[in-house]
């Protein structure tokens, strides 16, 4: 199953959210999970102790333009089941051009060696972001549930997917799951998390990310939270999050 982890606004917890319900799914669900950066800013890349400035490491523009094979970019975290293609800045090239077949020559033959595909893409509307949606089978959309600005981001990325729909770009693509993300006690919290369940309890999950130090913590320091801090409230929601997802697709 190929997702999109997508909004298009910056601060939401995607990469975080990226990267975690991977580690998530393969440690508590057993599953074989790719993580694909598509993020020219190379985040997730970095949650995984991969910096987007390294060239120790192939990176998937490479990949994009044929100097390698897909499977010489892809690297196993602590010798588990969770992978990642990691990114670099190069990538940002991809940004102004069609790379459509290209990506789908990656994504297609890995689908049949992960159960998962993830993909981390840059919080904007642009060409990553259509043509990762165009090849993927759902999207899961964070929000900062601390900020009622999460909202406009929602709405457009809920339009950015229904035109992809219904102009039959990819008419099989879903909506994963709405996930509220850096979840608090302050006022507009409440207010944000009540819009989202009046207007999209079908799609939001039941599981929140609680606003949590040792997320951003683990995020620069390049390890997945259950790695880093395996008792924290951010290990606990993630967990959550992957035994929800798995209940949805099943």
């Amino acid at each position: 199953m190929i997702v999109s982890v997508c909004i298009e606004k910056g601060g939401t917890g995607k990469s975080q959210t990226a990267v975690n319900l991977s580690a998530a799914l393969v440690k508590f669900c057993k599953v074989k999970v790719l993580v694909v950066d598509l993020d020219p800013q190379g985040t997730a890349s970095l949650g995984f102790g991969i910096s987007p400035l390294s060239t120790n490491t192939h990176a998937i523009h490479e990949v994009l333009a044929g100097e390698i094979p897909a499977q010489d970019a892809v690297y196993a975290y602590n010798e588990t089941d969770l992978c990642i293609m990691p990114a670099r800045h190069e990538l940002a090239l991809y940004g102004s051009q069609e790379f459509t077949t290209e990506l789908n020559n990656i994504l297609k033959p890995m689908s049949k060696v992960f159960d998962f595909i993830l993909i981390d893409l840059p919080p904007t509307l642009g060409n990553f972001t259509t043509t990762a949606l165009s090849l993927s089978d759902a999207a899961i959309i964070p929000v900062n549930a601390s900020s009622s600005v999460c909202i406009v981001a929602l709405l457009s990325q809920l339009r950015t997917i229904k035109t992809i729909v219904e102009e039959k770009i990819n008419p099989k693509l879903s909506v994963l799951g709405v996930l509220a993300c850096m979840v608090n006690n302050t006022r507009i919290c409440t207010e944000v998390l009540t819009w989202l369940e009046e207007e999209y309890s079908d799609l939001l999950f039941q599981t929140k990310i609680r606003q949590n130090i040792k997320l951003a913590e683990s995020l620069g320091l390049g390890e997945p939270i259950f790695d880093y801090s395996p008792d924290s409230y951010g290990a606990l929601d993630y967990k959550s999050l992957a035994l929800e997802v798995m209940g949805r697709i099943s």
